[in-house]
């Protein structure tokens, strides 16, 4: 028989456009750096998954080693319901209705699905997340009480994120390197060399954003080697921004143990500020973007957007990798931080991806995986580089599996991609079919169909899954990348 390691897809395929997807247009798509599974969204609203799913991450009842084609995802009990949103981490999934509300599937070892049961290792079925502000009796005094409706949401290892209608943020799960943005990990000891943390077990709104005290002041440099601006633990210090309470955002992503955002378009007077980067939670690398390996336990204002050269060309976007981070900008250009590829140094603060914007490519969409980066642009361009051994790079059979700078992904050329999605061993794409042009350029992507696979569905369905009970226990990791000055 096949091994199902034939059935790798080494080049961009277009999936069931005959059979499974037929007539459906995609228009979201959720994948993250540690997700070996995946939730397609489409325009009529009805949610797919597939991929592993050892711990019931794709909420359909029941465990098993993989689903190895898309499913239908539903919520018991909202058989009309309808999605806009999704997202996936390690061990457990998100999906966001149109009603407002959230609901969550998977592994629950540290609270992530914030269904407020900490005590319950995970659920195999779609269950209503609990968020702060949509609980009878409680309100948040910006939304009004029980009006909080969320709109997006982001999923890391052990982590969710949530942005309402209002822009307004809440975060469930693991607090270990400080990725709740709370201001703490609430470490304490278990017992003899192991340690325990304060995590969450439902969403709260977080609403305190920071800045270090050299950037309140100017962006006067941390002098590391003297201590100035450094407290007695090693950390920066910091102060709250004064309007903290009024930020909205706009999107957040999740990395592995890391969160970015941006702020949503907004008005000083009557004239337009620039929207604001924060970065929180593990600072391996220097993912965080503020030029030292520190992890932040509070969404820190990224400093390096604030400069005039981001006057008219603001952040727009942000995505996490599980070591790095891109953030595109209103003009196109794409800057990054942090690490994705096994050699090299880590870039410390925001640099230009030159490679790019030095060419006139004005990027689109971006993404970021385990060990991968993709930009697409306008003029139906993609690229990607950093390491994949199962194709998820997408430069084709035979080809090289690695690429220390942005390469070309010729099988996607002239392709119009609206949305990119990176996860663990494979990347996601939304592509525009919505003209003539659109349709040749499509032509020339390969295709699969159910019909094509079955002996490879037989395989997956007869291979056995170990549950880890909710995920892995977290450990802080020791090695960190030489930064790059």
């Amino acid at each position: 028989s096949k091994s199902p390691q034939t059935q790798e897809l080494m080049c961009p395929t277009i999936l069931f456009p005959k059979s499974i997807l037929a007539k459906q247009k995609i228009a979201h798509i959720a994948a993250s750096p540690t997700s070996c599974h995946s939730i397609a969204i489409t325009s009529t609203g009805e949610a797919y998954g597939w991929g592993r799913n050892e711990n019931g991450q794709l909420g359909l009842g029941s465990t098993s080693a993989v689903v190895p084609l898309p499913e239908k995802l539903s919520v018991a009990g909202e058989a009309d319901l309808t999605f806009v949103g999704a997202a996936v981490g390690k061990y457990h999934s998100i999906l966001v209705g149109s009603n407002g509300y959230a609901y969550a599937a998977g592994g629950n070892l540290c609270g992530q699905l914030g269904i407020n049961n900490s005590g319950l290792r995970g659920v195999e079925k779609f269950k209503k997340c609990m968020v702060m502000g949509q609980i009878s009796g409680e309100g948040d005094e910006d939304e009004g009480k029980g009006h909080v409706k969320i709109v997006q949401a982001s999923a890391g290892e052990n982590i969710s994120a949530l942005i309402s209608s209002a822009g307004h943020l809440y975060t469930a799960g693991a607090s270990e390197f400080g990725q709740l943005g709370n201001g703490e990990t609430g470490e304490y000891i278990v017992s003899a060399g192991k340690l325990g943390y304060s995590n969450c077990a439902k969403f709260i709104r977080r609403s305190v954003f920071v800045q270090s005290e050299s950037d309140a002041i100017g962006g006067v440099a941390v002098k590391m080697m003297t201590g100035k601006g450094v407290d007695s633990s090693g950390k920066i210090k910091t102060v709250s921004l004064e309007d903290s309470g009024k930020i909205c955002l706009a999107n957040v992503s999740c990395g592995k143990t890391h969160i970015v955002a941006v702020e949503a378009p907004s008005t000083v007077g009557e004239q337009a500020a620039v929207p604001r980067v924060f970065s929180w939670g593990c600072g391996d690398y220097g993912c965080l973007g503020h030029g030292i390996q520190a992890d932040e336990y509070t969404p820190r204002l990224v400093a390096a957007f604030r400069g005039p050269i981001f006057a008219n060309n603001h952040p727009e976007s942000a995505v996490a990798g599980s070591n790095c981070t891109l953030v595109k900008t209103k003009n196109g250009h794409v800057y990054y931080m942090g690490k994705h590829k096994q050699a090299g140094e880590a870039t410390m603060r925001p640099s230009l991806v030159d490679a790019l914007a030095n060419n006139g490519h004005v990027v689109t969409a971006i993404g970021a995986g385990s060990q991968t980066v993709f930009c697409s642009t306008k003029m139906g361009v993609t690229v990607s580089w950093g390491h994949g051994n199962h194709g998820e790079l997408g430069y084709g059979k035979d080809e090289a599996k690695s690429s220390s700078k942005p390469k070309f992904v010729n099988h996607l050329d002239s392709c119009l991609v609206t949305s990119l999605a990176c996860g663990m061993g494979h990347t996601l794409f939304i592509v525009r079919d919505d003209d003539e042009e659109d349709a040749k350029a499509l032509k020339k992507v390969s295709i699969v169909e159910e019909d094509e696979l079955g002996d490879f569905v037989e395989q997956m369905k007869a291979k056995k899954g170990v549950s880890d009970e909710g995920g892995d226990e977290p450990a802080k990791k020791k090695q960190r990348g030489r930064p790059k000055k």
